[in-house]
């Protein structure tokens, strides 16, 4: 039997070796850890070399661009690099005869002063000349494009605050005009309004000189203040008359003028607004350069009359909004491609609950009531409301409505130039009920000023020159409609529109006045001049 002092060192012994056996497991997990985290940090190092290897790499190239490129352009102080190198893009395509789209892609021709070549076809026969009767097909749901975002990456490089500092070189909201005195008794002997030869009208001031204006601007429409009694009494005369003119300090108009904000309007055309009224819809389309021509796209043959003046986008209004805004900035010349996006509201949309109205009618109440008003004086004979976003320099070819027209201009400006009925004989307008600009010109009015250009710049068919010769003669007046004005456009009174900046503008018509005015025409007057080209 062991003695007390052998079971005492047995039981020493192996609490020794346990604890021997404790500790070596200890110092075999701490060398792991040690070896882990030698690995890890390793791999960290790895990572970090990669890194850096690759990064100087890519600094390399870029600094290698950077000194090729500053070889081969001159350089430019400031923050508008990219700016001047724009300007001298279209200065060098003017000087070489191509546009900036030919000069992107390397060939084709185009004239310094034309802009885009209007192909004879697309303009009616000359006075005198024969019918030609049209059967071309074009295509049913539109022409579909793609749109140009090459700007996006000069508007990217400035902060919204920026544009929003810079605006227009010229604000049309904030110019000098010079407005005829209020005539209470409307003159009915055809010396109101004042008119001018078309020629005079745009060497005053040329179509495209946004930048450059007179200092004032002459009005020759009368100007009546909405709160002013009576002032509404003597523009309701002028209204019977089937008489322009245009009204000022509207409620509403100013009311919408601050609401509608590019986010405001956005919001609704996305279906993310706050209040509770509809999603409203719109379209944009875009054009070569900064004219625009009404064309019916299933009758638009390209292989007769070349390519469709404007094709469709499905740019949003918050995309339209912010290429708007980048043409104001940087003063888009007028070659360059331009966009319009508009919207309507249908005339059913003013007979539901309140509910069921989108913005527009809920922002323009006198616009949509369905009891008369000022502005929407015959609602059953209403077509609901059409609203147009224009941005710098979009130009609409002249048209003329048969309906009395109501046009509000909630932001920016634009100039309107209105011919009466008696002179669509002079305007170009298309008289073939098949072809795909029927009741509209073609022309490009701005160009009567280059008709005595001998110099070889200017790109003209005969049959455009001979067409802006009589136009040139067409009575006419200019006006600008600017943020908070309403005007007037009589029945058949044509009218050629050019934004002057980023606008909006809405308006209603009133169902036809067929007999128009004495002194200026109406309906048959634009019946004698359609109805030869279908004879």
């Amino acid at each position: 039997m062991p003695s007390d002092g052998d079971v005492k060192r047995r039981t020493n012994a192996k609490r020794t070796k346990r604890k021997n056996a404790a500790n070596d497991s200890d110092a075999a997990r701490r060398k792991d850890r040690k070896k882990q985290s030698r690995r890890l940090r390793e791999e960290r190092n790895r990572r970090a070399a990669l890194i850096f290897f690759a990064s100087s790499l890519f600094f390399v190239a870029v600094l290698f661009l950077y000194l090729r490129k500053s070889k081969k352009q001159p350089h430019y102080h400031g923050s508008d690099t990219e700016r001047y190198m724009r300007a001298k893009a279209v200065l060098d395509a003017a000087r070489s005869g191509k546009t900036l789209d030919d000069t992107r892609k390397g060939g084709g021709s185009s004239s310094v002063k034309s802009m885009r070549y209007l192909d004879p076809r697309q303009l009616p026969p000359l006075p005198g000349e024969p019918s030609e009767p049209y059967s071309g097909k074009g295509r049913k749901g539109g022409f579909p494009g793609e749109g140009d975002d090459a700007w996006q990456s000069d508007a990217k490089s400035k902060p919204n605050s920026y544009f929003k500092r810079r605006g227009p070189k010229v604000d049309y909201t904030k110019h000098e005009y010079e407005y005829p005195d209020i005539m209470y008794d409307p003159p009915n002997d055809g010396t109101y309004p004042a008119l001018e030869k078309m020629s005079t009208i745009f060497e005053t001031w040329g179509q495209d000189d946004l930048d450059s204006p007179p200092d004032t601007l002459v009005e020759v429409l009368q100007h009546f203040d909405f709160q002013d009694q009576e002032q509404m009494e003597a523009a309701t005369k002028y209204r019977d008359l089937e008489l322009p003119f245009k009204v000022y300090n509207i409620p509403e108009v100013r009311a919408a003028h601050k609401k509608w904000t590019d986010e405001y309007v956005a919001s609704h055309f996305n279906g993310e607004n706050d209040d509770d009224a509809p999603q409203s819809r719109g379209s944009c389309q875009q054009s070569q350069d900064n004219f625009f021509a009404f064309h019916r796209p299933p009758l638009w043959s390209v292989e007769l009359l070349g390519a469709p003046p404007s094709v469709d986008l499905e740019w949003t209004f918050d995309k339209w909004a912010r290429h708007a805004v980048y043409a104001d900035e940087v003063s888009l010349p007028k070659t360059e491609k331009h966009y319009y996006f508009q919207s309507g509201v249908n005339r059913e949309e003013r007979h539901k609950k309140w509910k069921h109205w989108t913005f527009v009618s809920r922002d323009l109440p006198s616009f949509s009531n369905p009891e008369p008003t000022f502005f929407g004086f015959n609602p059953p004979a209403q077509k609901g409301i059409q609203c147009r976003f224009g941005e710098r320099g979009v130009t609409a070819a002249t048209h003329y409505d048969g309906g009395r027209n109501m046009i509000a201009m909630i932001t920016g400006a634009k100039r309107y130039v209105l011919s009466p009925p008696f002179a669509c004989p002079q305007l170009g307008i298309v008289t073939s009920r098949e072809h795909p600009s029927y009741r509209h010109s073609m022309l490009n009015f701005g160009r009567v000023t280059l008709l005595d250009e001998d110099d070889g710049t200017v790109e003209m068919s005969k049959r455009e020159k001979e067409w802006l010769r009589i136009s040139a003669d067409a009575p006419t007046l200019s006006t600008v409609l600017k943020a908070g004005e309403v005007l007037y456009v009589p029945s058949h009174w044509f009218h050629y529109i050019t934004s002057l900046q980023k606008s909006a503008q809405c308006n209603t018509r009133s169902g036809m006045h067929e007999e128009g005015n004495e002194n200026f025409g109406g309906l048959e007057e634009v019946e004698d001049c359609i109805k030869d080209g279908d004879d």
